[in-house]
């Protein structure tokens, strides 16, 4: 297989693929039109046709994609969703009421693309944005926001692995996720996941579309 696609190569020892691409960016944000978004792909196999598409998609669109993730960030709170961030000075967490998407890019952290390989529907691999080096809002397990194409799906406080662990209780087979699960989670009980069912539905009724 070809072993190297832009600035990404496959790793044999690790059995991934590792780099970067080039990406447009919000100069506001980023002070560059073109960034260099490190990016992920955990995987010993050549990269599938909706890998490719996925890739080729974020490297035209990751100005609008991570607007939305912003934007959603700013929405989360109208459901009840709090911030705080770790004072490192004062070694304590201070509330955070962020306006603007200005204020949230200075506290997540630089973002990893990472290709999710085996999920994919309509041609393109899901993917996720990582948060991981210096996400103030989520110090101890980091920020992961999972997108189809422009459709934010999730949101969490922790890895891709458990956003997708998540997901996969509630509906196994991923050419069923839609978007919008963020929105529903704030309104979840924990008793709600003892019936995945009737989650799914919520999800399903609310979102779709």
């Amino acid at each position: 297989m070809n072993r190297t696609l832009d600035q990404l190569r496959y790793i044999e020892k690790y059995e991934s693929w590792e780099g970067s691409l080039e990406v447009k960016a919000s100069v506001d944000l980023f002070n560059t039109e073109i960034y260099s978004l490190n990016t992920f792909i955990d995987t010993k196999y050549a990269l599938t046709t909706e890998d490719l598409s996925t890739i080729q998609f974020v490297k035209k669109n990751f100005h609008e994609i991570y607007t939305i993730f912003l934007e959603s960030l700013l929405e989360w709170q109208l459901y009840g969703i709090a911030y705080e961030i770790y004072d490192e000075q004062n070694h304590s967490f201070q509330s955070i009421y962020p306006k603007k998407i200005e204020d949230l890019h200075s506290y997540v952290g630089l973002p990893i693309l990472q290709i999710l390989h085996e999920y994919a529907k309509d041609g393109h691999s899901y993917y996720s944005l990582n948060f991981n080096k210096n996400c103030r809002i989520s110090i101890e397990h980091g920020f992961t926001a999972l997108f189809h194409k422009k459709e934010l799906i999730d949101l969490s406080p922790s890895d891709i692995d458990s956003v997708i662990s998540g997901l996969q209780y509630i509906e196994p087979d991923c050419s069923q996720w839609e978007k919008g699960f963020w929105k529903l989670k704030p309104k979840l009980e924990n008793s709600h996941y003892n019936e995945p069912g009737v989650i799914r539905n919520r999800w399903k009724s609310l979102f779709s579309g």
